[in-house]
């Protein structure tokens, strides 16, 4: 299967592959207790008393039939043979997705000998942009879902019957993505090429001398990826579909930043420790790499982003649409395949949205209860401007500590090393809070978390240890890689889960805190950070769907007892990246909803680690293929 990169959409698919190697987390709480229960201090008591709304399980529990994943595997000749011709096919895509570009199989694949690929010349793939190369596109996915459907479903194991569901899913999604292609955003100011290029090419590794040529291969066609790029870009302002100025103006500002200090750039900064840890490499060799590496930088990186600065400054009014996707035509019913693409969801948004309104009005709820119940300490809380969880501890005693508390309670994770580290100065304005870099495939032993303390929402670290570490991105990566997973499961990107995983554990970190004053401390630190990802996600989707503007926004928040002053902020967040909360809250709630309904179901015979096995076992892909698996827990148990 080709790959298809987070875009998943026409012939742009490759030159997107910049934005699938990170885990690392868009700043979706700022720090700043935009949207807490902090702007309601003053008036707690007259907080709504009903009871809440609650969200009830959608999982259907009328029935427990057996799930074709937990069948008997088929036997006899023919089963057999579909089953090894299926398992040649998956291999087969992975090769020919995973060497379609460099920076895929490089960051996918350690040993590439290992899986019999022939290693392309260095690359960033096709990246044709045409009608012509799109229709090809479209007509190669359906060829794809064609292909597939050619398997006896009934023959497949039961572990092929989940992997051939996930593909089926995935292909038939991704034919409705060609409707949408110009309202892709590759260029968005968190997430897009120009703040993920230089965290990928600066975590590049070299395992030997031909990494090192290929590295250096890629930074000079730099220029020529970008200007594809902004071809792109180009064709999205001649279609009236450029984004809004502010967008633009973020996307300079943060060019800017990483070309502030040439000399001292992240990939010429990161370069020489890399080079020298080559066996074999001469000094003189070592010396020449260097050399080189500035060169391109200065002479080929630079140039690029200075040209890019240029197109951006050059366009920054060219957008005529000042609000969300709902803004443009066709932007609703992108919204809605953004919800199935990046959520995993089979949720319409009309059902999220009626979803959000309740969960605040939980949420809401818990908040007056906990306050109400110690209310000095809730004032006490609230007062003190520097709380924080975190209180300066070190980032791996931090994670060491998670790993024991919540050793009991997760399935245990493969022996692996990680470190904590900083990202360079010239990303400290452009980049996430903090973020957890993928490893390959076959060498997951090695891990690196970033943490950005340059950023606004670096406070809360305690949380963000536990979502980019244990029990976080970090533990569920390395967890699923330690299943042995069909190499194409790899390749298919599905952050709803990933993001989802990681807020859910997130915010059952805040159970193990115990160094607060006040043991409610904690609770209200979690309520905090639920309610602004509610508030946003709402506004989200608000602004994205429902065509809200700020006065809309405004009277939202002002309607539901929140300080409106941040709407603007938020307004700009969304816009630029639609579905962006969604796939944290949506993602964590339907992993929470799976669990509440095994809870519920099995009573006293619930067990939790048993419940995270079968989830993480599951690996990132859909929630309503998850669903069966948990219905399957559920009645393997009663």
């Amino acid at each position: 299967m080709r790959k298809k990169s987070n875009m998943k959409a026409s012939a742009l698919a490759v030159i997107c592959a910049m934005s699938i190697l990170l885990t690392g987390c868009g700043n979706t709480t700022d720090g700043s207790r935009k949207w807490s229960a902090a702007s309601l201090a003053e008036n707690v008591e007259d907080v709504a008393t009903d009871d809440a709304s609650e969200n009830p399980p959608s999982i259907d529990t009328s029935t427990l039939e057996d799930c074709a994943y937990s069948l008997p595997d088929p036997t006899g000749a023919d089963a057999v043979a579909e089953q090894e011709r299926f398992h040649t096919y998956l291999m087969d895509n992975f090769k020919e997705s995973v060497t379609s570009d460099t920076v895929t199989l490089h960051y996918t694949v350690a040993n590439p000998a290992d899986y019999d690929l022939e290693v392309p010349t260095a690359t960033f793939g096709d990246a044709e942009i045409s009608e012509e190369a799109i229709a090809d596109d479209k007509k190669e996915t359906e060829d794809e879902l064609a292909e597939l459907q050619e398997f006896d479903y009934d023959l497949l194991t039961g572990s092929q019957k989940y992997t051939y569901d996930v593909l089926k899913d995935y292909l038939d999604t991704n034919l409705e993505s060609y409707d949408y292609t110009y309202l892709y955003e590759p260029f968005a100011y968190t997430s897009g090429l120009q703040t993920n290029m230089p965290i990928n090419m600066s975590e590049y590794k070299f395992y030997n001398e031909n990494d090192v040529q290929d590295y250096l291969a890629l930074l000079e066609q730099l220029p020529d990826y970008y200007n594809k790029y902004l071809d792109f870009e180009q064709i999205k302002i001649d279609k009236g579909l450029f984004m809004n100025e502010h967008s633009a103006s973020e996307v300079i500002r943060q060019c800017q930043e990483f070309i502030a200090k040439p000399e001292q750039n992240l990939l010429i900064a990161t370069f020489e420790d890399k080079v020298r840890g080559v066996e074999g490499l001469s000094e003189d060799q070592i010396q020449n790499y260097i050399t080189q590496n500035h060169d391109i930088v200065i002479n080929s990186v630079i140039p690029c982003y200075d040209n890019v600065i240029k197109f951006f400054t050059a366009n920054k009014d060219a957008g005529t649409n000042d609000l969300g996707l709902a803004g443009y035509e066709n932007g609703k019913e992108y919204y809605a395949y953004l919800l199935k693409d990046k959520v995993g969801t089979d949720k319409t948004p009309e059902e999220v949205i009626t979803w959000l309104d309740n969960a605040l009005d939980d949420v809401l709820s818990e908040y007056q209860t906990v306050a109400l119940s110690n209310y000095s300490a809730y004032e006490q809380y609230f007062n003190d401007a520097g709380s924080s969880l975190y209180d300066d501890k070190d980032p791996l005693e931090t994670i060491n500590y998670f790993k024991d508390c919540f050793a009991d309670r997760f399935p245990a994770m493969p022996d692996v090393n990680y470190k904590v580290e900083n990202v360079h100065e010239s990303l400290e304005d452009i980049v996430s809070p903090a973020f957890y870099v993928t490893t390959p495939i076959d060498a997951y032993n090695d891990n690196s978390i970033y943490l950005n303390m340059g950023s606004d929402g670096a406070g809360d670290l305690w949380s963000t240890l536990a979502h980019e570490g244990i029990p976080g991105h970090m533990y569920q990566f390395t967890y699923y890689l330690n299943t042995n997973p069909e190499p194409l499961r790899a390749l298919l990107n599905f952050n709803g889960y990933t993001e989802g995983w990681a807020t859910y554990v997130e915010m059952m970190s805040y159970e193990m805190y115990k160094g607060y004053p006040d043991a409610c401390y904690a609770d209200f630190e979690r309520i905090n950070s639920e309610l602004n990802l509610l508030v946003s996600a709402r506004i989200e989707i608000g602004v994205n769907y429902e065509g809200w503007n700020l006065e809309a926004t405004q009277t939202y928040l002002s309607n539901n007892g929140f300080n409106s002053e941040g709407a603007q902020d938020v307004m700009d967040y969304v816009i630029a990246e639609p579905v962006n909360y969604q796939m944290y809250v949506m993602g964590w709630q339907s992993f929470q909803e799976l669990r509440d309904y095994a809870e519920s179901a099995l009573g006293d015979k619930f067990d939790e680690q048993a419940f995270h096995k079968v989830v993480l076992d599951a690996g990132p892909s859909q929630f309503f293929l998850i669903e069966k698996l948990v219905q399957q827990y559920v009645k393997d148990t009663l």
